[in-house]
Formats: structure tokens, C-alpha cells, sequence
């Protein structure tokens, strides 16, 4: 076992007491935003232990993660359950070994199946067609029951609106300045910036475009179990265009030789559930949005991906850029 692995492992362990758990196995599974842990009881139910990176969400934003994902559940669309400490905690706090700060620790319960993007990969035209309009039909879920919902008082969530996305302090980081950008890149994406937080500003906020919003659910975030797909991963939910969730969940496939018809699945699947107007004509800002704050928070955690693994990235990005500016 790694010397990393061993310290995350030790501070999992120590999370685990404020469980009423008896314990069989503990499986580290992912170290991303979150490092999270596969959770065995003894009577074979499976948990997913999160270790949250320590200065992304405030201890109110955890919370509200949790109260929303409780309402989704009881208006009917599953979520994974939060699991509470023997004290009735929605989260507990470890120390991790070498970092100065307390990591907030939460637990879920384990979701069965696997993932949509790894399915995918096997499936069809005709299925990935069926999965795109199915993906398109759950955000439209999620977005009618936040249009319908009342958050409690002070519920606190970030807020990706122009500023968020592309202002000059955006929420996932200073994407033009990425180290791994030469000179003229950087110079370029700043125009980018400038006219997509012109664009977005400008774009009205109204309950059946703006809400709040899961902010991450690409396939890689979704859950495929039978014929149901279940949304995972709320780390990064908060108030947002609608738009913005379906960009999300599209833009790994902006270059899939079947774009157009992927894309057309997605809306469709949306609309059988709820109107999305004018989506065609803003889609497209939202799909170079996406990959440049995508680009912010890779080049913010040099622990992740190295230049050499993000500059195969940069082309694509810098081409889109180069359409934007154009068109």
C-alpha cells in the first residue's frame, strides 16, 4: 500500500467511528474533488464514505447538498441516501495526516449498477440514442422539482451565473491563466471570457431557465442500473441557467461522430418532461463555457492531472475558442 493511500485509508478508518457500522471491508475507490471509500458492513449493505476536499464547501453547503437530496427522494426521484453519524450528524470531521485543515467526512449509501459513461462505451447507436433521451428526461426531473420547490432558510449553495462561469474570479479558477497555456493561448481565452461574461449577463434568470441545478451531471455521474439512470454526485450543485446542466451532460460527446443526433436525444428526452426554449440557440454557449472552467479546475489541483496529461486538452479548446470569437 501506498504511503498516500495508507494516510487515507488511516483517516477513513477514523471517520468510521461516528458510524454505527460493523465493518467488514474498506476499499479506497476514488481521489478526485472528493476521496471517497467503498464501505462494507458485515451484512453485506455497501455505503460510499466521502472525504470532502477541505475549502470547496462550507459546512452550510454540505448541509444543503444533503436537504436537497432528501427532498428529491421524497418527491419521488432517487438520489443516494445520506447516512447519519450515531449522533445524527449529516457529516463528521477528520484530520488527514499532513493537510492543516479539517476534512468534512459524509456517508451514502452505495449505488448499484454502473456507470452511464462506461456503458456507453459497448452500447449501440439505438442505445446511446435511448440513454441521451432518458439523461435529457432526468435533468428535466430534477429541474421541474427545484422549480417547484421551496429550499428552507438559509439554505446556501454557490451560484454559477456569469460571474461564476467567466468572471474575473470564477468559482473554478482562472482558467485563462492554466501554467500549462502558452502566452497567445492565455490572451486568447481571456477574449473568450470577456465575450461569454458578456453574453451571459445579458441572458435572463427566470424560473423555467434558472434554478437550481445539479452543475456536474455528465455520464460519469450517472448511474445505469437496468433501465433506470440515477444521478450521483451533488458536490457541485447549485443556482443556475438550465442550459448549463444540459452542456454538462453533452460536452465529452461535442465531437462523437453522431453530435447532432446525441444532442437531439438529449432535448428530447428533456422536453418529453418540460419545456427548455431557445435551447438550440444557447446550447452552444454553454458547450465552450463548459470546457474552460473544466480547464480552471483541472489546472487548480496539480495533484489530479499533470501539464503533460491537460496539454492534449488545450487544441480542442483553443479551436472552439477561435469559432466563438469568429462567429
Amino acid at each position: 500500500m501506498s504511503e498516500l493511500k495508507a494516510r487515507l485509508t488511516q483517516s477513513a478508518q477514523e471517520a468510521l467511528k461516528y458510524w454505527d457500522l460493523d465493518v467488514a471491508a474498506l476499499e479506497l475507490i476514488s481521489r478526485s474533488e472528493n476521496v471517497v471509500f467503498k464501505v462494507t458492513a458485515q451484512d453485506g449493505q455497501a455505503y460510499a464514505l466521502r472525504i470532502h476536499r477541505p475549502g470547496y464547501n462550507t459546512r452550510e453547503e454540505l448541509q444543503a447538498e444533503l436537504i436537497w437530496t432528501d427532498a428529491l427522494n421524497a418527491s419521488g426521484i432517487t438520489t443516494p441516501a445520506h447516512v447519519r453519524t450515531h449522533t445524527g450528524e449529516g457529516y463528521a470531521r477528520v484530520s488527514l495526516e499532513g493537510s492543516p485543515h479539517a476534512h468534512a467526512v459524509g456517508m451514502i449509501e452505495w449505488v448499484p449498477g454502473i456507470l452511464l459513461y462506461e456503458r456507453i462505451q459497448t452500447a449501440s447507436d439505438s442505445e446511446v440514442d435511448s440513454f441521451f433521451h432518458k439523461l435529457g428526461a432526468l435533468i428535466a426531473r430534477l429541474h421541474e422539482q427545484t422549480a417547484r420547490w421551496q429550499p428552507p432558510a438559509g439554505f446556501m449553495r454557490r451560484i454559477w451565473d456569469a460571474n461564476g462561469l467567466v468572471g474575473l474570479d470564477p468559482l473554478w479558477g482562472r482558467f485563462w491563466e492554466a501554467p500549462v497555456l502558452k502566452a497567445e493561448e492565455s490572451t486568447l481565452l481571456f477574449e473568450v471570457r470577456a465575450k461569454l461574461h458578456k453574453t451571459l449577463t445579458d441572458l435572463v434568470q427566470t424560473p423555467e431557465t434558472f434554478g437550481l441545478i445539479h452543475a456536474d451531471l455528465h455520464p460519469r455521474n450517472v448511474m445505469i442500473d437496468g433501465e433506470s439512470l440515477q444521478a450521483i454526485d451533488f458536490d457541485d450543485c447549485g443556482f443556475g441557467w438550465h442550459y448549463y446542466d444540459m452542456a454538462v451532460a453533452f460536452n465529452e460527446f461535442t465531437g462523437h461522430p453522431r453530435t447532432h443526433a446525441l444532442q437531439e436525444s438529449l432535448l428530447k428526452g428533456y422536453r418529453s418532461v418540460r419545456p427548455l426554449a431557445h435551447a438550440e440557440l444557447v446550447l452552444p454557449v454553454f458547450l465552450m463555457v463548459r470546457p474552460l472552467v473544466s480547464l480552471g479546475w483541472i489546472s487548480a489541483r496539480p495533484e489530479l492531472a499533470s501539464s503533460k496529461d491537460i496539454r492534449p486538452r488545450i487544441a480542442p479548446i483553443i479551436a472552439a475558442a477561435e469559432r466563438y470569437l469568429a462567429g
